[in-house]
């Protein structure tokens, strides 16, 4: 497997969303293990189907998860580090203050 690096605005960029935020949270945290650990909120489909179609595809590719669609398990990526360090900078997904 090979490991990409991204620059960090690259790196930042694709953590630009909340729901990719919320994957790697998650997992840095030990929170999540699978996609059904992600509690989808709102429009429960809708959201379902952006996370397997656009936010754990684009963290996949940037190296940040590795993500097994038969089982629906994730778990840290080669470059999950990379972008575990820049969760702290980044507005919290759900529009509260990160706790410290």
């Amino acid at each position: 497997m090979s490991v990409t690096h991204h620059t960090p605005s690259e790196g930042t960029e694709t953590l630009s969303t909340p729901d990719r935020r919320r994957v790697i949270a998650g997992l840095a945290d030990e929170t999540v293990e699978t996609v059904a650990d992600l509690r989808v909120r709102g429009r429960v489909d809708e959201i379902a189907d952006e996370l397997r179609e656009i936010h754990l595809p684009a963290l996949e590719a940037a190296g940040y998860i590795e993500w097994d669609r038969e089982e629906g398990t994730i778990e840290p990526g080669p470059n999950f580090e990379e972008a575990a360090e820049h969760i702290d900078d980044l507005p919290n997904p759900d529009g509260e203050p990160a706790d410290d």
